[in-house]
């Protein structure tokens, strides 16, 4: 191919040759409606043109079979007024941006991937172009080439500045609309080690290079060899941490072997297992973010909106997401338990190089990493084809003298007709031990007795204290948090003295997260006596009547609401200067939420800024900057799958667990 882009005009300009394996009498293909094309190297004839006029299909009608086709297309592209992630347009080609993908036809499609490339791109002086494969610099223009199959082509091209290192053979680069070489130095000292570790955990990186490239829209999209990060996106400090490893690893998991849609997308799922839960396993706190995970998908599920792995396509709500991502990483987290981490780590390398540039499902994907455990494989298809999953219930424990050890009788039961079979992780705390034993015992039925030996006395036991088990979670052992309140049927209290400047600011904060949140419902704290006292709730402001009733509520040893602000961990933060987000749930699942905001402005800041902040249940903002202060996670404190079995209490201690890496 050859490009010739004018941004000004909205132009494109191609000359494109097309090569097929075996001689042809004709070829078939679909282009933008906005382009004109031409050819001789045979009759073409438009068939037909889509519904929204976007779209052309063609037939190119050859004398003699050929090989290849030659077009000439040009013009300016037609593209669909929707949106994409962060108000992204579907296509642009204009003076400020250009962005062009499949979806948006502007190269010949012909249903199927194409196995190599050459595209030699020529822009304005002051313009660079970034696509697929390798970029060479070629007289006036950047030519880009691949020997690799790939399911689409891509052309961005904008303003940028380039910078670029090379890494054990590839080049790695940055472009940034708004230079900054201290952002892109953080960037390039970190994409190789991740390039690195993924390599050696699947196998070798399979593209030339690796860029990031700012986007003038918050987006977070993987292509093939690079990422497009919004510019408000990339300069958030977490980033590199986070989403940069994330987008790498799409090169193996969406790019480098495809998806099947319709057989389940499995790529989100095992993407975010093995980098957002790596990085932070890595960090020794592998159990805390399955614990998110599972509130996430706990969350959701409980308010109806769960359905099978094999039917999730695409993240398009909280809802989605918390199936696509959070309910598919517990799954393959189940699956490496299972086969342990050696087990695991050579799954992952057959899958990669069984199914290279091919596309796959998520039974397959499930099947393909099993390998010969195909009785393995086969008692996972529960996870992907029904909806659901087990809630516990941990029953009468009886421990009892046994010669010289103990005996322990455990009830445990699942609300699952037919019941989920799986393997149970549980906890025992034995007197004198410094850590607690483990043990994993097999559950198959509704109802479980489970009979266990030890030799010292029991004091204490788990169930699956480290999240191992994809399972909805009891109310009593959620942490405290907004998601537990954004997810369900939960009452947003107004505070009816306030004024009314402050009322109105809160009713727009609540019809906002409304349509976000569907199930949240609205009243007045002169009302809250008529609510079902196991109703969630979200106390909104300072002056809200009900809250004077229920600061101890929020108390614990490190926190203590008064009317005039709260006290953190030994710090105070007055009401006038800070908004305060407090979260608890009581002994029986119910969950309490407050919002404590000064001025109307405060208000908004915190309808937009706390449905990111979902995972947290102790949040404290600077009400005049929108600052955040102050985050933590909270954990429960009313688990009813823990139980204590000795005269004292005593706290579980967990030996710490080896993060998934390549020996």
């Amino acid at each position: 191919m050859s490009v010739i882009v004018h941004p000004d005009s909205g132009e494109i300009l191609v000359e494109d040759k097309i090569s097929v394996d075996h001689a042809v009498s004709s070829f078939e293909f679909v282009l933008n409606a906005g382009l004109s094309v031409q050819t001789q190297t045979g009759v073409l004839k438009p068939i037909k043109t889509s519904a929204d006029g976007l779209r052309t299909a063609y037939r190119v009608s050859l004398e003699t079979p050929s090989k290849t086709l030659k077009l000439h297309f040009y013009g300016r592209p037609r593209f669909s007024d929707r949106q994409t992630l962060g108000g992204m347009p579907q296509g642009v080609l204009s003076a400020q941006a250009v962005y062009l993908d499949e979806a948006s036809a502007w190269y010949p499609l012909f249903g199927r991937a194409f196995n190599r490339l050459s595209m030699t791109v020529r822009l304005p002086d002051g313009w660079q172009s970034v696509s697929i494969g390798r970029r060479t610099p070629v007289q006036d223009a950047i030519n880009w080439s691949t020997e690799q199959p790939h399911d689409a082509l891509y052309l961005i091209a904008g303003r940028f500045s380039r910078h670029a290192r090379e890494h054990l053979g590839v080049d790695l680069s940055v472009w940034l609309l708004d230079d900054d070489p201290e952002l892109a130095a953080r960037y390039l000292g970190l994409m190789g080690g991740y390039i690195d570790h993924y390599s050696r955990l699947i196998g070798d990186y399979p593209y030339a290079k690796f860029a990031v490239v700012e986007n003038p829209w918050q987006t977070g999209f993987g292509m093939p060899s690079f990422t497009l990060l919004g510019s408000r996106v990339l300069r958030l400090p977490f980033i590199p941490y986070t989403s940069l490893p994330h987008e790498i690893l799409h090169n193996w998991w969406g790019n480098g072997v495809w998806i099947d849609y319709d057989a389940g997308n499995w790529s989100e799922g095992l993407t975010a297992y093995l980098a957002d839960h790596w990085m932070q396993e890595r960090k020794g706190k592998g159990d805390l973010y399955r614990l998110k995970a599972l509130q996430r998908y706990s969350n959701f599920a409980a308010a109806g909106q769960d359905k099978p792995l094999l039917e999730f396509v695409s993240r398009h709500s909280d809802a989605s997401q918390s199936i696509g991502y959070s309910k598919s990483l517990m799954l393959f987290h189940m699956l490496r338990t299972r086969l342990g981490d050696a087990g695991f780590v050579t799954g992952l390398q057959r899958l990669w190089q069984q199914n290279q540039f091919s596309k796959i499902g998520f039974a397959q994907t499930v099947q393909t990493i099993a390998g010969p455990e195909t009785e393995l494989a086969t008692g996972f298809g529960q996870w992907l084809q029904r909806p659901g999953a087990p809630r516990l219930r941990l029953g009468e424990v009886e421990v009892s003298g046994n010669g010289d050890g103990y005996r322990m009788l455990v009830h445990l039961s699942q609300d699952k007709d037919p019941p989920f079979e799986f393997d149970l992780p549980l906890a025992v705390t034995l007197a004198g031990d410094e850590w607690a034993t483990r043990r994993s015992v097999r559950i198959d039925q509704e109802h479980n007795a489970l009979e266990l030996s030890f030799p010292k006395q029991p004091l204490r036991i788990d169930i699956d204290p480290e999240y191992d088990l994809l399972r909805i979670l009891d109310p009593t052992e959620q942490p405290p948090a907004l998601n537990r309140l954004f997810g369900g049927d939960s009452w947003l209290v107004i505070p009816g003295s306030a004024t009314q400047a402050m009322r109105d600011a809160w009713v727009t904060l609540a019809t906002q997260w409304q349509a976000h949140y569907p199930s949240l419902r609205m009243t007045d704290d002169q009302n809250v006596t008529d609510l079902d006292p196991q109703a969630d709730r979200i106390l909104l402001g300072w002056d809200n009547r009900v809250l004077e009733a229920v600061y101890g509520r929020f108390a614990r040893t490190d926190q203590t609401l008064h009317p005039d602000g709260a006290v953190i961990e030994g710090k105070d933060y007055p009401a006038g200067e800070n908004s305060v987000v407090l979260v608890d749930t009581d002994a029986d699942g119910v969950t309490t939420g407050f919002i404590g905001a000064h001025t109307p402005q405060a208000v908004r800041v915190m309808a937009r800024k706390l449905t990111h902040y979902g995972s947290y249940g102790r949040l404290v903002f600077d009400h005049a900057s929108g600052r955040n202060l102050l985050k933590d996670a909270l954990k429960s404190e009313h688990s009813s799958l823990s139980r204590q079995l000795g005269p004292d209490p005593v706290p579980l201690r967990l030996q710490p667990r080896r993060p998934l890496m390549v020996d």
